[in-house]
């Protein structure tokens, strides 16, 4: 018999693997046991890949965005404050006793009603109500201080600072600067005071407390024990307590990528750096004009993916137990097989050389025996029993498929549940808010369906299946132009539509949940107060909004990967119990027995001989 002379050419070249000369001559044995190996090994790996890689850079956006919302929330409390404080100051300049006796005092009035003793005592009382300043002070046109609460500055001449020429013009506000004399650093507001026919006739100033903007930047606001956030200025000067080194004012000084960015380039952003204590760290900066100072919110990345890392051990532990557990069923499992089959293999050789009066024992009464019975039968029998094989498994892998698919679906719209039921609560809770909902795009795009509702009135509109046309309504227009729609008074605005289960709405707003341009559902939030709802609400619900779509993209995507996973392993399981047979009557019928099992009905098989019998 002529060998085929495609083997033999020396110059044919394969995967290079596959020539080596040991794995050629690697027994059967060996090799079933590495492809068994193999099929546990690749799914696994790349399974926890996938898994381990989603999972981290879902987890980075999502720290990511509430490092950026946190630091927009600080940024709103510090101008509050600093408007707080200004008002403060224009209050203590309109009190009628305290604007007489200034006016007096600066126009060097002999006859004047209030001494300036009682002016100054009046001053310090002012100020006890909320503390707001550690002085307040009035200077003259010529730049002197002619009166203090802190008496040891009158006298002292101002003329060259900016709080006084500035504030000959206008309400002013100094950018932090370091004061020797009294070891701390200090902010300095300044407005123009003038006599009834509107002349300037000095400065009002005042020398800012800092200590309730130090108290701001150290409320954690969800950063946890690992992150923090400081205010720098425009030199690199520490203005507040750092969590790794203690502030020296006026000697702390620090530079980050983060720092660097928000102080050259004077806007907003995040990234990964290494912060002022060599920690890597996920950071977003701002750059708060007003101040001219920078604001850093940052979290140890160690601490932060913390959680992805134990997940990511834990998914290697399994995968080498897995691998273990399947080296031992695989020797197991080929032993058995090899063993006999090598028997036959001796017998089949035999009968490729002419020998074809040699039968194959059929006596076992096992498998084996089953599969020499078998061997025995006419080539043409087995092709076309393997041909009706392929096109069963082919037709139940479909139908497979497809219930999969269906358990996928109802996975994730149960996540989505509640996550919907968790983030509604918690805006209404934690913002005091009316009523809040979630509307969700179904899969035509034409309509919002509620997916979540805070009180007896967001349960009654889920009972009622409650639903938005896509465009009709702040809702609909939210989600139509992908942009936050805001009523601050829905009584005169006509596009509002009124909602019989919430009476009370007197304000609402839409944001909608968004992925770049990819609308996913509208976040709805209604308050029971005229403007009850501004646009800093609007900013506030769009960062949360923003969190709740890379938490549903998630939640899907994790969700099909779950699924993905579950559909490997039941085929793998029933690979398995396939291959453990050693014969192909045995092998279909625990292929129609698992596949049945796995759809959940009966299955059987019908084996037809050549002549039309049956077995």
């Amino acid at each position: 018999m002529s060998q085929n002379p495609v083997l033999q050419n020396p110059s044919k070249k394969g995967l290079p693997f596959f020539n080596f000369k040991f794995f050629r001559n690697m027994s059967l044995r060996n090799r079933l046991l590495l492809a068994f190996i193999a099929l546990a090994l690749v799914p696994m790996l790349i399974n926890s890949s996938v898994s381990a890689t989603i999972g981290t850079n879902g987890l980075k956006n999502e720290i990511i965005q509430g490092l950026q919302s946190i630091a927009t929330l600080k940024e709103e409390a510090i101008r509050e404050w600093l408007e707080t404080v200004r008002v403060n100051l224009r209050l203590a300049g309109n009190d009628k006793l305290v604007r007489q006796g200034l006016n007096e005092l600066l126009q060097n009035n002999p006859e004047a009603t209030v001494s300036p003793d009682e002016l100054r005592n009046e001053l310090i009382a002012f100020n006890k109500n909320g503390n707001y300043f550690v002085e307040i002070f009035l200077i003259s046109p010529e730049g002197k201080v002619v009166l203090s609460t802190d008496s040891n500055q009158e006298g002292k001449i101002q003329i060259t600072q900016a709080y006084f020429q500035e504030g000959l013009l206008g309400e002013y506000t100094s950018p932090p600067s370091y004061e020797v004399s009294r070891a701390r650093y200090s902010i300095i507001l300044s407005e123009p005071l003038k006599n009834a026919s509107g002349r300037t006739i000095g400065v009002l100033a005042g020398r800012v407390n800092l200590d309730t903007l130090s108290g701001i930047m150290a409320q954690a606001t969800g950063l946890g024990e690992e992150g923090e956030t400081y205010l720098v200025t425009a030199n690199n000067a520490v203005l507040t307590q750092l969590a790794y080194i203690e502030l020296i004012p006026g000697e702390t000084y620090i530079r980050t990528e983060g720092i660097t960015k928000a102080i050259q380039e004077k806007s907003a952003g995040s990234a990964t750096y290494v912060d002022y204590a060599g920690n890597p760290v996920f950071g977003a900066y701002r750059w708060i004009p007003e101040l001219q100072v920078a604001l850093i919110a940052e979290h140890n990345q160690s601490a932060a993916l913390a959680a992805t890392n134990r997940i990511t051990l834990t998914v290697i532990g399994i995968a080498i137990v897995t691998i273990l557990l399947a080296l031992f069923i695989a020797y197991i499992v080929a032993r058995g097989i090899t063993t006999p089959i090598a028997d036959l293999a001796e017998i089949a050789d035999k009968v490729s050389h002419g020998d074809l009066t040699l039968q194959a024992d059929a006596s076992r009464k096992d498998e084996i025996g089953v599969l020499a019975e078998s061997f025995n039968t006419m080539t043409s029998r087995l092709r076309e029993l393997i041909g009706s094989l392929e096109q069963r498994i082919s037709d139940r892998t479909k139908a497979l498929a497809t219930s999969t698919e269906v358990s996928r679906r109802l996975s994730s719209l149960l996540v989505e549940a509640d996550l919907v039921k968790e983030v509604v609560e918690q805006v209404k809770t934690s913002f005091n808010y009316y009523h809040a909902h979630i509307y969700l795009l179904n899969q035509t795009g034409d309509e919002l369906l509620m997916a979540g509702g805070t009180g007896e009135a967001g349960k009654t509109m889920l009972a009622n299946k409650h639903k938005i046309a896509f465009g009709k309504g702040l809702v609909g227009r939210a989600a139509e132009t992908n942009a936050p729609v805001l009523v601050a008074d829905t009584t005169n605005n006509p596009d509002w539509l009124p909602n019989p289960l919430l009476p009370e709405t007197k304000s609402e707003v839409a944001i909608p949940i968004s992925i770049e341009d990819r609308v996913l559902g509208v976040l709805d939030v209604q308050q029971n107060v005229t403007n009850g709802l501004s646009a800093a609400d609007a900013d506030l619900l769009q960062a949360i909004s923003n969190q709740i779509a890379i938490a549903l993209q998630n939640a899907r995507t994790l969700a099909g990967i779950q699924q993905q996973a579950n559909r490997e392993q039941l085929i793998a399981s029933i690979n398995q119990k396939i291959i453990s047979e050693n014969n192909v009557e045995g092998a279909l019928q625990v292929a129609v027995r698992e596949i049945g099992r796995a759809l959940g009905t009966r299955a059987a098989i019908r084996l037809t001989q050549s002549n039309g019998q049956e077995e």
